[in-house]
């Protein structure tokens, strides 16, 4: 399945349909039939990428040999270089186009075509806490303690947090048999719980998202919008759907001997609801 998204034809959106709309986002292999991902394509000129509120093909994952001047700017622990509306991160001595941090504002009049709203498959109800905290770590709590402090059914989900604690004994031992054990825990819960309890195992952690409040995507970059009129890049929220991944996604085996798909440090697997394929954010990759 990890070609699902290389035909454009095959559940298209507004966003993939963006990312692919010009050279060189065509699907490439080498002599031995492996895809070769961006990272390892030739380098390409530094005027070459797109703004990533734009609709020109946005470059990530590539490399760039120079730059002719830039920004530097710090972001939760990291270093990127701006240049001309786009970001970069900098190792083995070349610029490697990336998506935009998490956190930063942008005016919404600045994106020249519509974004997706993006489709879940689950909201998880519960806010959670991690044991281990870095900035990747901290950028997501922060993400989770503001969608929990504004989130309109707050109440609901304590009620919900309640029920929880009464048959998480139950869940643990129908998450070992492969069945749901209670009958009563609605569907919404039962996925969230379930991918909650695989991105552990997994080693991965998960930011949320609040049920009633728009998300939008666009080419692996996931916002909220305020009622300022501006955007906010956030972190992948689990459960959210997307029909395509980027071109720079990466195929990877995790813990548990299976396959799934990486982009920067968001972990996707291949899902169906309502019979329609679609990419599901899990989690995040763990990195100190």
């Amino acid at each position: 399945m990890g070609n699902a998204n290389t035909n454009r034809n095959v559940n298209p959106t507004n966003s993939y349909d963006r990312q692919t709309a010009g050279a060189p986002n065509e699907v490439r292999f080498d002599p031995h039939g492996k895809r070769i991902a961006p990272i390892h394509r030739d380098p390409i000129p530094f005027d070459r990428p797109g703004y990533f509120y734009g609709h020109h093909p946005h470059y990530y994952g590539y490399r760039v040999h120079h730059l002719p001047h830039y920004n530097r700017y710090r972001y939760w622990g990291r270093t990127y270089y701006y240049y001309n509306g786009i970001y970069y991160r900098y190792w083995d001595h070349v610029y490697h186009v990336c998506r935009p941090p998490y956190g930063i504002f942008f005016d919404r009049a600045l994106y020249e075509l519509e974004l997706d709203v993006l489709r879940f498959s689950y909201y998880n109800n519960v806010y959670r806490t991690y044991n281990v905290v870095n900035n990747n770590y901290s950028t997501i709590n922060e993400q989770n303690q503001i969608i929990a402090q504004n989130n309109a059914t707050i109440a609901a989900q304590n009620a919900t947090i309640a029920q929880n604690n009464a048959t998480i004994a139950a869940q643990q031992q129908a998450a070992v048999a492969g069945a749901p054990a209670s009958t009563t825990m609605d569907v919404n819960t039962l996925r969230s719980y379930a991918s909650y309890q695989l991105a552990t195992q997994l080693g991965l952690v998960q930011s949320f998202a609040a049920n009633g409040t728009d998300y939008y995507y666009d080419d692996g970059v996931f916002f909220t919008a305020d009622p300022k009129g501006q955007y906010k890049v956030i972190v992948p929220p689990a459960g959210a759907l997307i029909k395509a991944l980027p071109e720079d996604y990466e195929v990877v085996t995790l813990a548990d001997g299976k396959e799934y798909y990486q982009v920067d440090d968001t972990i996707y697997r291949m899902t169906v609801s309502d019979g329609v394929p679609y990419f599901e954010v899990l989690g995040q990759i763990q990195k100190s």
